[in-house]
């Protein structure tokens, strides 16, 4: 993390789901909590994953019917 832009805009991001959570542990069962932290951590789970596999660029090709026009 170059800039610590970044460390805030991952702040703003994070304290929406930070405040239910914390919410849910104060007020809801340990389940319903638990079950939260269970998702979140899934998602989290899923960007990382994501983030690890640089973007490829789309390769162009010809469509199929082109082709056959080109051979008549």
């Amino acid at each position: 993390m170059k800039k610590p832009w970044t460390l805030i805009a991952l702040a703003v991001g994070i304290y929406p789901f930070f405040a239910v959570g914390l919410k849910l542990i104060q007020e809801e069962s340990l389940t319903t909590a638990a079950v939260y932290i269970v998702v979140i951590a899934v998602l989290v789970a899923g960007i990382v994953l994501a983030l690890r596999q640089p973007a490829q660029t789309p390769k162009a090709s010809k469509p199929a019917w082109e082709e056959s026009l080109n051979e008549r």
